[in-house]
């Protein structure tokens, strides 16, 4: 009874320490950065708005004079007040047209987010390829350390050769530092993706739900909604603009004054009313906006186009290291169950020289190292393809 709860106590630490995709996105720091700084550029872009559309502050006018005729003389002076008021909705208007650009640009400033997250779990899949490979690689080497073991009795009964013996010997050898560099590499690498978050460098990865190898990408979500949200944001700006715009009367200015002038004491009141139908600028700010709807209309078909090509560009990329890779598979499923265990019986009887086994062994490794960046550049793509169509987290 103890020593079943002992192993079940280790099955769960080590259940623990395994580091799946989803925590690693969780975990992820960089997300979390960009989604402050968003937020932080969305609330400076706020106030500048609110300072931009806001009325100028009321004006003061003071003045001081000296008089001087021939019946009078003394000082005077006058104090006054001015005010811009804006008209209508003109103010809200303004914030309006400014507030949905400035939407626009964070909108946009999410597909860091997305280009962030792709980066890691094609980081994650590329390690776990590693892994496997190296785990390939293992055992490789262990069953030819037991060859290595089974020859070197047969050496010291004079059954083979030096020369084999050294072969061999040279092969292990050349074996065991290729896993040691293997082993380096893959501890590295996994160090480097945790690093990219607030897990401990020490986990392993599960490597359990990496994303199968597919011959068609069905995108599960509408792809360049990123684009095409901040776009109808800033299509809706220009709207926005050409009503405000279109107001005949946008403000007029309100004042109120005191002048003492000798013995006089001067009040006065005024409204000034700009003339807008004596200027053009209204309208050519209107001709202006509507020539940016346009452009704005014809970049977006471009970017859409762009997108879709290089959509489709990638799609036929990872259709074709589907196949790729499936015939790799095949080739070396083939080769270590057919012809290698033909070639080790050949070698074992004496009909094949020890160079040629080697030769043999050293193929199969090549075609797994094939397989591997045949698999690599899959997910390179895959996660590129996600990228461009602007596809979130699954």
């Amino acid at each position: 009874m103890k020593r079943i709860i002992m192993t079940l106590i280790l099955l769960q630490s080590l259940h623990a320490s395994v580091v799946t995709l989803e925590d690693v996105l969780h975990n992820a720091e960089q997300p979390k950065w960009i989604t402050e700084s968003i937020k932080e550029q969305g609330l400076a872009l706020e106030a500048q708005n609110l300072a931009q559309t806001t009325t100028k502050p009321l004006s003061l006018n003071n003045a001081i004079s000296q008089a001087n005729s021939k019946h009078l003389s003394g000082q005077q002076y006058e104090v006054s007040f001015s005010k811009e008021l804006k008209l209508g909705n003109i103010q809200s208007l303004e914030q309006e047209q400014n507030r949905l650009g400035n939407e626009a640009y964070l909108i946009e400033q999410e597909q860091n987010l997305i280009h962030f997250n792709n980066r890691l779990k094609n980081l994650y899949h590329q390690q776990c390829l590693d892994k496997t490979y190296l785990n390939n690689f293992q055992e490789m080497y262990n069953k030819f350390v037991k060859l290595y073991q089974k020859k070197e009795k047969a050496y010291q009964y004079n059954e083979i050769a030096k020369t084999e013996m050294l072969q061999l010997e040279l092969e292990k050898n050349r074996l065991k530092t290729e896993l040691e560099n293997l082993m380096r590499q893959e501890e590295s690498s996994k160090k480097q993706l945790l690093s990219l978050t607030q897990l401990e460098t020490t986990r392993s990865l599960s490597c359990q739900d990496i994303y199968p190898i597919v011959q068609d990408i069905h995108l599960e979500q509408e792809p360049f909604q990123l684009s095409q949200q901040a776009h109808e944001k800033r299509i809706s700006s220009t709207q926005v603009g050409l009503q405000r715009y279109s107001k005949k009367i946008e403000s007029i200015e309100l004042s109120m004054g005191y002048a003492k002038e000798l013995e006089q004491d001067i009040y006065t009141v005024g409204v000034t009313v700009p003339l807008n139908f004596t200027s053009d600028k209204s309208e050519q700010e209107r001709v202006a906006l509507m020539h940016q709807g346009s452009a704005l209309n014809l970049e977006n078909e471009q970017n859409i186009a762009n997108k879709k090509f290089e959509v489709r560009a990638l799609n036929e990329r990872l259709s074709q290291l589907f196949y790729s890779i499936t015939a790799q598979e095949e080739n070396i499923h083939h080769y270590a169950t057919r012809l290698l265990p033909l070639m080790k019986k050949s070698y074992d009887y004496g009909e094949s020289s020890v160079i040629e086994y080697l030769l043999s062994q050293q193929k199969l490794s090549q075609l797994q190292q094939a397989l591997l960046q045949q698999q690599k550049g899959y997910y390179a793509t895959l996660f590129q393809l996600y990228t461009i169509s602007e596809t979130k987290d699954k």
